[in-house]
C-alpha cells in the first residue's frame, strides 16, 4: 500500500464526527477542589487537584501541581491541551475520568462528627453532656465506571462510508467500513491506527484519528440509515480535505 493510500485510510476513519456547541457543553459547573483516587502521580494518591471553569474554558491543576489549559469540546467530555489527553466527567460533576486512567473525585470534605449524647443525672436540673472524643469514619471512595452510560445506541451497527477528496494529494474516492457500538466509533481496517469518536443521541458525531504520522478529523451527522459530513487531515503528504457519505449496512 503506497503512502497516499495509507493517508487516505487514516483520514477516512475520522469521517464520523460529533460537533457540539460550547455553550451547551459548559452548562455543568466543574469548578472546585478534587482528589486524585486512581492512577495518580507516584506517591500522590489522595492529593488535591483543582478545576477553574469560565464558560467552556477551564484551567486544570493536577495532584503534582502541573497546570493545563482545557476546554469542553462536547457534553460530558473535556480536552486538556498540555497533557494531550481527553477526560469524561459525570453529569453531576462529581468525578472526572481521564483517558489514561487517572480519576479525580470532587472533594466534599469530611462530615462533622455527631454531637455527644446527653446524659440526665437524677437530681440535677441541667443535663450533663458526656465528654468523649468522637472520631468520624473515613469518607468511602465510590468506584467510578470506566465511562458514563452512552447517550444513545440508536445508531449502533455496521456502516459503509464513502470518502471523497476535494483538495489535496489523497485518493479521490475511498470506501471503508466502521462499526458503532454503544455510541462509540470503531475502525476495523487494521494497522497502527488510534481512533476516538462518539455518536450523540441526535446523530451528531465527531471522530479524531492518528497513526503513521498522519492525523484526520471529521464532523457530520447521522440519520437512522444515512449520514454525511466533511473531513480534513494532514501529514507527510500535505493537507487533504473533502466530504463523506455513510450508509447503514446492519
Amino acid at each position: 500500500m503506497n503512502a497516499a493510500i495509507r493517508f487516505a485510510t487514516i483520514a477516512v476513519a475520522g469521517m464520523l464526527a460529533a460537533t457540539v456547541a460550547a455553550t451547551d457543553a459548559s452548562a455543568q459547573d466543574l469548578s472546585g477542589r478534587y482528589r486524585c483516587i486512581a492512577l495518580c502521580e507516584a506517591g500522590l494518591q489522595g492529593q488535591p487537584a483543582f478545576v477553574t471553569q469560565n464558560g467552556s474554558q477551564l484551567n486544570l491543576l493536577n495532584e503534582a501541581g502541573e497546570p493545563s489549559r482545557a476546554w469542553i469540546d462536547w457534553p460530558g467530555h473535556i480536552w486538556a491541551d498540555r497533557w494531550q489527553q481527553g477526560a469524561l466527567y459525570t453529569n453531576d460533576g462529581m468525578a472526572i475520568h481521564f483517558d489514561r486512567g487517572t480519576i479525580w473525585e470532587r472533594d466534599l470534605g469530611e462530615p462533622p462528627p455527631p454531637p455527644p449524647p446527653v446524659i440526665v443525672v437524677p437530681g440535677k436540673q441541667r443535663p450533663v453532656r458526656e465528654k468523649r472524643v468522637e472520631i468520624p469514619p473515613p469518607v468511602p471512595v465510590r468506584p467510578l465506571p470506566a465511562r458514563p452510560a452512552p447517550l444513545s445506541t440508536a445508531f449502533d451497527g455496521d456502516w459503509s462510508v464513502l470518502i471523497s477528496t476535494q483538495a489535496g494529494p489523497c485518493d479521490r474516492n475511498y470506501r471503508y467500513g466502521v462499526r458503532i457500538a454503544n455510541g462509540d466509533v470503531y475502525y476495523e481496517g487494521g494497522g497502527p491506527v488510534d481512533v476516538q469518536g462518539h455518536v450523540l443521541s441526535n446523530g451528531v458525531v465527531r471522530v479524531s484519528v492518528d497513526g503513521m504520522g498522519q492525523h484526520a478529523d471529521g464532523q457530520g451527522r447521522l440519520l437512522r440509515g444515512l449520514g454525511n459530513g466533511t473531513w480534513q487531515g494532514g501529514g507527510s503528504l500535505g493537507s487533504c480535505a473533502g466530504v463523506w457519505q455513510a450508509e447503514r449496512r446492519g
